[in-house]
């Protein structure tokens, strides 16, 4: 029993200096002229390893969709690092202007152009769209890692 008590608290111990929850990424503002004074957008001249651009859009729909409504946004994603980076649907999110996250693998294989599952070279950009589920407005687009790591964020432009 004091075994199991001694592990325990070496556990707590190590863990206990453990920061667990990551740090928000910043906002890349919608456009260049926008003002980065809103809460959570990044101070003006700040350079970021992956480009994030969205602009509301409309999507054709495909043999596959439901009929249901579907809320999208044009994103472009530009490899401003010195490494590959994967790109794929399933790792963006669009939040709304009520702060609620849609998650786009609600609305995959429903509509024509969604960006493309690739691996983009340093330099290297791609454009496709990005949808979920439901009539609302986008106010910011999320891109995460393969790990599901919050990568980059976008506000979204009218």
């Amino acid at each position: 029993m004091r075994k199991i008590i001694a592990c325990l608290g070496a556990v707590a111990v190590l863990t206990a200096g453990c920061d667990l929850e990551q740090d928000p990424v910043a906002v890349q503002p919608a456009a260049p002229r926008q003002s980065a004074g809103k809460s959570g957008a990044a101070p003006k001249g700040t350079t970021f390893p992956i480009k994030l651009t969205a602009k509301r859009a409309r999507a054709s729909r495909s043999v596959l969709s439901d009929g249901g409504a579907l809320s999208c946004v044009k994103v472009t994603v530009t490899n401003q690092t010195k490494k590959q980076l994967e790109v794929n649907p399933l790792y963006f999110s669009i939040t709304d202007t009520r702060d609620t996250k849609h998650d786009s693998g609600s609305a995959l294989g429903e509509y024509e152009g969604q960006i493309a599952t690739t691996e983009l070279a340093p330099g290297e950009k791609a454009t496709g769209l990005v949808c979920a589920k439901g009539d609302f407005r986008p106010k910011i687009v999320a891109m995460t890692s393969p790990l599901f790591n919050e990568a980059a964020r976008a506000q979204v432009a009218s």
